[in-house]
């Protein structure tokens, strides 16, 4: 009788290395030496250790005043492994080391890095790797040129490698306490600066499959996958679409971009309309936006960016595949169109679902932090008191922020109570993971369910 086999699902191997990843990053940030004064404190560097793996960018204390050089180099580290995923570290290191890479290996790395085709996964993943490195290094040099005049050559270059990381990773995190301003608001009126963060969260955002169909089919946009049209249109939608509504809502607000230059709102304008897409770093006090503004970046955080990406959020194709579902449902069409290509049923349902699935989490966290610390003052990022409390729209920011894996905030994040800090800490781990699970929970799950009657139909609407 030979000894039962423990197999574990590749759901479980995320998972579980993401959470190892968390608990590891913890410990390091915990050494004294990670931390300039004082005794380190568990629970700041697991929230942190969260928050740069699950690439979110949530603080609760700024990065750069209270970890040394040693702690900040931990926290990029844990970014660059969130941004890229466990499983793809490991396999480019297995390709690195030149190990063969059984079929199972295979599967689990492209279900990590968001791969359609089995036979091209060594492809995939050095695609991954030198476009990731690649473009991040391009991206520092060029934000050089904006931090190295004001911080000189070793902070200068220093914070560029962080901002570049970060921003490729879509986290949020900055080292901008260097300069005492908050986020990137001292970045403002560079468009050089700008721009290049600009573009390294709309690439990060797109997915390691998509760079790869675009380089596989030569730029030749008929070749390329539904997957990859679909992303690449939804996302110039949203973004064509954000930056024309962010500039009317805030063209004349005299609190965030009203006084600044035509040039500069128009670029700031553009940053409104890609950062919200899971990336977190802002340049003006968002506590004075308008409530058009207020509105769709909370809508942006909540679709985020596309599968198989460094982004989160329920995913453009998720939000799409919604929307085709609707015009489908509308037209009495059984299956759901796009192109004259139909869309998998399964692909459907685990849009919907997941879907559901974020809007209950959002739903329930909002209730618990509101119960426990509803009412409370707090003081922004900015240094400003805001009378009447937390409010039930400020905790659905912040609430929608965090299960996005974005990190925006309206600055309440280090005002709340631990409680509403662990909230948070388990819904920076969902936006990471979740909505990605429960896609893969459905694909290893084909189990047809019983029938016993004849399907019959029901009241709906």
């Amino acid at each position: 009788m030979g000894e039962k086999r423990i197999e574990f699902r590749p759901i479980a191997i995320v998972v579980s290395g993401f959470v190892l990843v968390i608990f590891v990053g913890a410990g390091l940030l915990c050494l004294p030496f990670a931390v300039r004064s004082g005794r380190p404190d568990f629970f700041t560097a697991l929230f942190t250790s969260t928050s740069a793996t699950c690439v979110t960018g949530h603080t609760i204390v700024d990065t750069y005043s209270y970890f040394t050089g040693f702690g900040q180099a931990i926290v990029l580290l844990l970014i660059q492994i969130g941004g890229l995923g466990f499983i793809t570290i490991i396999s480019l290191f297995m390709l690195w080391l030149k190990k063969d890479v059984t079929l199972s290996d295979r599967k689990l790395a492209l279900q990590a890095a968001g791969g359609l085709k089995l036979s091209g996964v060594k492809g995939l993943m050095k695609c991954i790797f030198v476009g990731t490195f690649g473009l991040e290094a391009l991206g520092a040099f060029l934000l050089a040129f904006g931090t190295v005049p004001k911080l000189g050559w070793g902070q200068g270059i220093w914070q560029a490698i962080f901002t570049s990381v970060s921003s490729f990773c879509n986290a949020g995190f900055s080292l901008t306490g260097a300069s005492g301003e908050m986020s990137l608001s001292g970045y403002a009126s560079d468009p050089l600066f700008l721009l290049t963060v600009t573009a390294l969260i709309v690439l990060g955002g797109l997915g390691f499959f998509v760079w790869c169909d675009i380089l596989s089919a030569r730029f030749r946009p008929s070749a390329y996958s539904l997957h990859t049209k679909m992303v690449l249109v939804v996302t110039g939608c949203v973004i064509v679409a954000s930056w024309a509504a962010f500039a009317g809502f805030e063209w004349n607000n005299p609190g965030t971009i009203g006084d600044m230059s035509a040039g500069d709102k128009v670029i700031n304008s553009l940053f409104f309309a890609v950062t919200p897409r899971t990336a977190g770093h802002y340049t003006v006090d968002m506590n004075n936006f308008t409530d058009g503004s207020y509105l769709l970046t909370n809508l942006l955080m909540f679709v985020g960016g596309s599968p198989g990406s460094t982004a989160g959020g329920i995913k453009t194709t998720t939000a799409a595949v919604l929307i085709l579902t609707m015009v489908s449902a509308a037209r009495r069409e059984r299956q759901v169109r796009v192109r004259k290509r139909c869309i998998d049923n399964e692909d459907v349902i685990s849009a919907v679902t997941v879907t559901i699935i974020y809007v209950i989490a959002v739903i329930l966290s909002v209730f618990l932090i509101c119960a426990v610390d509803g009412g409370k003052d707090y003081v922004s990022d900015y240094g400003e008191t805001i009378a009447g409390g937390i409010d039930i729209g400020t905790v659905t920011f912040e609430v929608i922020s965090a299960v996005s894996a974005t990190g925006l905030t309206m600055g309440i994040t280090a005002e709340l109570s631990v409680f509403s800090q662990t909230v948070l800490i388990l819904l920076m781990f969902f936006g990471r993971v979740g909505g990605y699970t429960l896609v893969l929970v459905f694909s290893e799950t084909r189990r047809p369910a019983a029938v016993t009657r004849l399907p019959e139909h029901i009241m709906i609407g």
